[in-house]
């Protein structure tokens, strides 16, 4: 978690940001060191967004850090419109391919910004149907693309300062109950006016795929403030949007008070005169960067599939559970055991220095792991229950 001096920074930062997508003048800078005020906001995917703020500023920056800003708005500025190239040229594509497909997340995002570049993005996330995955991919690298990798998710391509990921579903399979919700991803979205196979979400739609692609982050590693500053743009910019309809598809996912508290976090952070004050989850969320805090997954799940169970009785099984493997378990590895229960222990002493002589990073990263789960503790805890998220 944060220290003080970090929350400082933290705060000031959430009010520039405020200040920028409100049109309103910006908060005076006290005594924050505006090294710090970067750092976080370079971790949290807002920078720009400072560097626009900074501009209104009675008392700038010093003028190093000035011309930083300024160099950095413009690079974001030019990196958008590529982008925004790339991705009106790939949906082209598709379309001449006759491949449905639809703009996910950022692409679709930054638009209901004051100016698009303000809402930077990583890579251009396009759903696809599934079963042309590879089709896509392929015609993309007889364009001159490169392959990057492909995951359950989806397939990357990239050429130059584009980066593609082409979604093969709107969420990974392992998240089971909005995986049933979202299908194949063209279960709710409809055609673009004018387009054959381009698709989009109704702006309530977005918002419950909003919700609830913060609220895997937020289960399983953690989110930043960008996510909760796209909600509340998303809310400004479409003030009669149908929160009867939203509220009654995030029950079906069992996101409704998740829901609740994070619109009350945003409103609280961004809607002007934030106090600097962050409760358990707030503080929680602007920890880490803007995909949380890194290396805390393996924990996040372990609490989630032990929530209503005590997790001090959990971790300690878990532990012994490594290193005292069970019965039958041992006897796969070591077949001399069948029928021969009694010499489990000595096998237990074999198998620890088997593994260290044999696959000493195995026995290392088993440790680690251990390690990882006995170090969770009741705060870790409580800000995943108090956040209203059962099982995604």
């Amino acid at each position: 978690m944060l220290n003080a001096e970090e929350k400082c920074a933290c705060a000031y930062v959430i009010g520039l940001i405020a200040s920028v997508v409100n049109g309103t003048i910006p908060p005076k800078c006290k005594d924050e060191d505006w090294h710090k005020i970067i750092d976080f906001a370079k971790r949290q995917s807002v920078l720009n967004l400072v560097a626009y703020a900074a501009e209104e500023l009675t008392e700038k920056p010093n003028g190093q850090i000035m011309r930083f800003l300024d160099e950095y708005r413009m690079q974001k500025i030019v990196i958008e419109a590529r982008q925004e190239l790339a991705a009106r040229d790939a949906c082209q594509k598709l379309d001449q391919m006759g491949v449905r497909h639809m703009l996910l997340k950022g692409s679709v995002m930054k638009n209901y910004y004051p100016s698009p570049d303000m809402r930077t993005m990583g890579d251009i996330d396009i759903l696809i149907e599934a079963d042309r995955c590879d089709e896509v991919v392929k015609a993309f690298l007889d364009d001159g693309f490169t392959f990057d990798g492909k995951g359950d998710l989806h397939s990357n391509v990239k050429k130059g300062s584009a980066y593609i990921e082409f979604h093969r579903a709107m969420v990974d399979s392992r998240h089971e109950i909005l995986s049933a919700y979202y299908g194949d991803g063209f279960r709710l979205p409809h055609k673009c006016s004018g387009g054959e196979y381009e698709y989009k979400l109704t702006d309530e739609d977005f918002y419950v795929f909003l919700i609830a692609h913060i609220a895997k982050h937020y289960r399983y590693g953690g989110t930043g403030i960008r996510s909760l500053l796209d909600l509340y743009v998303y809310e400004k910019a479409l003030p009669a949007l149908d929160f009867d309809y939203i509220n009654s598809e995030l029950e079906k996912i069992g996101l409704l008070v998740f829901s609740g508290k994070i619109r009350k976090i945003a409103r609280d952070w961004y809607s002007g005169g934030f106090n600097g004050e962050f409760d358990l989850m707030s503080e929680y969320i602007v920890s880490g960067g803007v995909y949380g805090i890194k290396g805390t997954e393996m924990q996040n799940s372990f609490i989630l599939n032990n929530l209503d169970e005590n997790i001090q009785s959990k971790k300690i099984k878990n532990f012994f559970g490594i290193i005292f493997l069970n019965y039958n378990d041992m006897k796969i590895r070591y077949p001399i055991l069948e029928n021969k229960k009694f010499l489990l222990p000595l096998f237990w002493i074999v198998r620890f220095f088997d593994t260290l002589l044999h696959n000493p990073y195995n026995a290392k990263g088993r440790f680690n792991d251990s390690k990882k789960i006995m170090d969770i503790d009741d705060k870790m805890v409580e800000i995943q229950k108090i956040s209203g998220i059962k099982k995604l």
